[in-house]
């Protein structure tokens, strides 16, 4: 089924140019972290899962998986494309029963959440008492200038790594956050889509950008992310130069705060 465009939605298989190859890298490491943790059979919730993709990964390392979503549209996309287990909700309310899911995984959704507490409460109420939730989300730091409304339309807020942290921390007992680096040219390309996108939007004070019906904003976006850029080597924009550490916490491209209790 052909999907309206949207910039929420990425595609990893999709990526041609630097920056899409960059973020592809950064989605899919952290799928790749998740299925680290993988136990033949163990149960596995994706929310927010975007595409679909990530469940071919986990479902290979052994996860019995689900995956739930807002958008009922990408949820019809993904049972056809993927045959997984995806189910709509209402963004916070998980209809599943207490201590479901021995991995519960959020990735790059919290910062849309104008509250999230109420979501990360849902999380905690459906992940088994000896589980553990990963959740990924871009560092602010390097991305917005203080005080910046983020760039981002969707976004309701973004994290340093220690806000992020002060956030998960109010209903987790147990929580450590991550930055997640990379070597070039995937953090140099990253760091530079940011720090055009930080400028544009300084040229905006009024946020007309927000404005722009997404029928015509994904077209755009998707342009500007391919204009002008070279050829490069696919290679170098493996999951194999990412990599997640506390050294990387204040620095890294995006946060992973692992959850648990």
């Amino acid at each position: 089924m052909a999907l309206k465009p949207t910039t929420v939605r990425f595609v990893p298989d999709e990526a041609t140019s630097p920056d899409e190859l960059a973020i592809a890298a950064l989605h899919l490491y952290a799928y790749e972290t998740a299925a680290g943790l993988v136990e033949p059979g163990m149960r596995v919730l994706d929310i927010g899962f975007g595409e679909g993709y990530g469940s071919s990964i986990l479902a290979d390392a052994g996860a019995e998986y689900v995956g739930i979503e807002v958008d009922l549209e990408i949820v019809e996309h993904a049972r056809a494309r993927y045959g997984a287990r995806f189910e709509g909700y209402d963004g916070t309310t998980i209809d599943s029963p207490d201590e479901s899911f021995d991995l519960v995984l959020a990735f790059q959704m919290i910062a849309y959440l104008d509250d999230p507490q109420p979501w990360l409460r849902e999380v905690r109420r459906v992940l088994d008492t000896s589980g553990t939730s990963l959740i990924t989300t871009p560092n602010r730091v390097y991305r917005l200038y203080e005080g910046q409304r983020p760039w981002n339309r969707y976004h309701a807020r973004e994290y340093s790594a220690a806000e992020l942290e002060g956030v998960v921390g109010a209903t987790f007992a147990n929580v450590e956050v991550y930055g997640i680096a990379a070597d070039d040219p995937i953090d140099s390309v990253v760091r530079a889509r940011a720090d055009r996108a930080r400028r544009l939007a300084r040229l905006d004070p009024l946020g007309l950008r927000y404005r722009l019906p997404e029928s015509l904003n994904a077209p755009m976006r998707r342009a500007l992310r391919r204009a002008a850029q070279p050829e490069v080597d696919r290679e170098a924009f493996g999951v194999e130069h990412v990599r997640h550490d506390r050294e990387s916490a204040d620095t890294g491209l995006d946060l992973l705060a692992v959850a648990r209790g």
